[in-house]
C-alpha cells in the first residue's frame, strides 16, 4: 500500500493549484501542504527525533496536526495524539506509556504541562514545545527517491493512538502506514469520494474517527478538508454556511448539540451528498431533522473501533437502512468477518447473533508495549476479537446486539443494554440514556438506566418506566431510572458505564 505522504505528493503533481487544506486563516495547495510537511519532519529531526520515536501531540485540530500526520511518513516517528480533556493524571500514564521524545502541548494547557514538570519523575525525558515555527524552509531529501515517496513500509506505525477506556486504563493502539492507506481506499471505494469532494473537519484528531472518517479518505483521493478547530456548534454551523462541504462526518453527540441549537433548523445545505454519525445512537425527530437540513444528501451510520483503523461497517445510501430498520449497514468489500460463540467457536450459521471477528488490511498491529493484551484481541491468524455482537439478515445487513460485556444478566436473563438505551432514547423528553447493572441481592444485577433530559423537558420517572413497559419485555424496563445533566464520556463519544456504576453502586 502507499503512505498518505506518497498519494499527498501524488496530488501535488496532479492538481498542482488545488487547496488540499485550509481554515480560518489560511489555504494551502497540495504542493504547499507537502512542503510543510517535509519542513515539520526536517525540524523534528532537528530537535532529535529519529526514525521509531514518537513525537505526541496535545492542541486543537490545526493544519500543522494534519502535516504531522503525513511527516510520519518522512521521518519515520510515530504520532501519539493527545486527548485535550486529559488531566494531569491522565496525560502523565500516556507520556509514561508511550515516551515520546517531544511532546507538543497548546498554551491552552500550559498548567498542566507545567504541573507535570514540577512533580517531575517521568520515565523518560521529554521535549515540550507550545508552538511549531510558523516559517520553516522547505527540506528536500538527499534521495529523490524518498522526497518523493517517504521513507516507510506498510507495517511501520504511523499514529499510536490511545482507545477511549470505557472499561480500563487507555491503551496504545499501534496503526500503521498501511492501515491508514487501506482505510482510506475502503472509503473512497465504498462512498464514491473523488478529488471533487470537500468536507469538514471538526471531530477531533486525538480520536481515530476524525481522521479516519470521510476526512482523511477525502484529502487522499485529492479533496480538500477545511480544519475547525475544535466542535462549538454556532462555529460549526457558520463553517457549514460558508463552507458548504460536499460531505460531513460529526459523532453522535456533535449532531446532538446541532440539532439541539434554536438556529440548526433554518439552515439549508442542499449540496451536501453525504452525512453520517457515530458512536451512540440517535433519535428518529433529530435524524428526520438533519435530512431535511441536508435535503440532498445520503445519512449513515457507520461502525468500528480503533483497532480496525475504524469503519468495518457502513450503509452507502439513506434507503439501505430505511428498507433494513436498525441497520447499522453492510460489512465492506475488503473486510473478512466470522461469528463466534461465547466458547470462540465459529457458528455454523453465520447470520449469528455472535461475537464479530474481522481480519484484513485495516486492522491495527497491536497494543503499544503489550504483548500479552495484543495476544487477547488479535489471534495467530490475524483475526480482531472486536467484543461486538452482530446479527446479519439475509441481505448481509448487520445489526448491533450490544457489546459482549454490554449485557446485563437480571433474574437470570440477559438484557442488551443497546436495546433498553434505544427505547428510552425514543422518548421525547430524553436527550440521551445509559443503561447498566448494579450488584443486587436478589436479581443478581439491577437493571437500572440514566438519562439525560431533552431541552426545556422535565421527565417523569414512572412515565418512562411505563413508555417502556409498552415497548419491552417486562424484565427489560429498568428498575430504577436516575435524572443526571450529562452522561460521563470518552473523546469517542461512548459513555464510559464504569464511572456511572461507580456513582450509584
Amino acid at each position: 500500500m502507499p503512505n498518505i505522504y506518497q498519494v499527498a505528493m501524488f496530488n501535488a503533481e496532479r492538481y498542482p493549484d488545488k487547496v488540499a487544506v485550509s481554515d480560518e486563516r489560511q489555504a494551502l495547495s497540495f504542493g504547499q501542504f507537502c512542503a510543510r510537511t517535509r519542513a515539520l519532519s526536517a525540524y523534528l529531526k532537528g530537535l532529535g527525533v529519529k526514525p521509531g520515536d514518537r513525537v505526541a501531540i496535545m492542541t486543537p485540530n490545526s493544519i500543522d496536526y494534519l502535516a504531522l500526520l503525513h511527516a510520519t511518513a518522512v521521518g519515520g516517528f510515530s504520532l501519539v495524539p493527545v486527548n485535550t480533556r486529559y488531566g494531569a493524571a491522565e496525560l502523565r500514564y500516556l507520556l509514561d506509556d508511550a515516551q515520546p521524545t517531544v511532546c507538543i502541548v497548546d498554551p491552552a494547557y500550559r498548567a498542566l504541562r507545567e504541573q507535570i514538570e514540577q512533580e517531575g519523575g517521568l520515565s523518560s525525558a521529554v521535549q515540550w514545545l507550545e508552538h511549531l515555527p510558523e516559517s520553516l524552509p522547505d527540506h528536500r531529501a538527499d534521495d529523490p527517491v524518498q522526497h518523493r515517496f517517504g521513507r516507510v513500509g506498510d507495517e511501520d506505525v504511523a499514529i499510536i493512538m490511545y482507545t477511549s477506556g470505557t472499561t480500563s486504563s487507555p491503551k496504545g493502539a499501534m496503526l500503521t502506514h498501511g492501515n491508514l492507506s487501506a482505510n482510506a481506499v475502503n472509503y473512497i471505494m465504498e462512498l464514491g469520494i473523488d478529488a471533487n469532494s470537500r468536507s469538514l473537519l471538526a471531530t477531533p484528531l486525538f480520536h481515530i474517527g476524525g481522521f479516519g472518517v470521510v476526512n482523511g479518505p477525502i484529502l487522499y483521493a485529492g479533496g480538500s478538508l477545511h480544519v475547525v478547530p475544535r466542535f462549538e456548534s454556532d462555529a460549526v454551523m457558520d463553517a457549514l454556511r460558508l463552507y458548504q462541504p460536499t460531505h460531513v462526518f460529526l459523532l453522535s453527540a456533535m449532531w446532538v448539540g446541532l440539532t439541539d441549537h434554536p438556529d440548526f433548523k433554518d439552515l439549508s445545505l442542499p449540496g451536501a451528498q453525504f452525512v453520517q454519525t457515530a458512536a451512540a445512537p440517535l433519535g428518529q425527530w433529530r435524524q428526520d431533522l438533519i435530512r431535511t437540513v441536508f435535503s440532498n444528501a445520503e445519512f449513515s451510520w457507520g461502525f468500528g473501533m480503533t483497532e480496525s483503523c475504524v469503519t468495518t461497517i457502513k450503509n452507502r445510501y439513506t434507503q439501505e437502512i430505511l428498507e433494513h430498520p436498525g441497520s447499522i449497514g453492510y460489512l465492506w468489500r475488503h473486510v473478512q468477518y466470522r461469528l463466534v460463540d461465547a466458547d470462540g467457536k465459529v457458528l455454523p450459521d453465520q447470520r449469528g447473533p455472535g461475537e464479530m471477528q474481522v481480519r484484513g488490511p485495516t486492522v491495527f498491529k497491536g497494543y503499544w508495549r503489550q504483548p500479552e493484551l495484543t495476544a487477547q484481541v488479535l489471534d495467530a491468524e490475524g483475526w480482531l476479537h472486536t467484543g461486538d455482537l452482530i446479527r446479519v439478515d439475509d441481505e448481509g445487513f448487520a445489526y448491533f446486539m450490544g457489546r459482549s460485556k454490554d449485557m446485563i444478566k437480571t433474574g437470570g436473563e440477559n438484557v442488551a443494554a443497546l436495546e433498553v438505551e434505544n427505547c428510552l432514547a425514543s422518548h421525547t423528553d430524553v436527550r440521551e440514556a445509559a443503561a447498566f447493572g448494579l450488584p443486587h441481592e436478589y436479581w443478581g444485577e439491577e437493571l437500572v438506566a440514566a438519562i439525560v433530559p431533552a431541552n426545556g423537558r422535565e421527565p417523569d420517572v414512572e412515565s418512562l418506566r411505563e413508555f417502556c413497559r409498552q415497548k419491552l419485555s417486562g424484565f427489560k424496563v429498568p428498575k430504577r431510572i436516575f435524572i443526571v445533566d450529562s452522561l460521563p464520556q470518552s473523546s469517542s463519544g461512548k459513555v464510559q458505564k464504569f464511572l456511572l456504576r461507580q456513582r450509584y453502586v
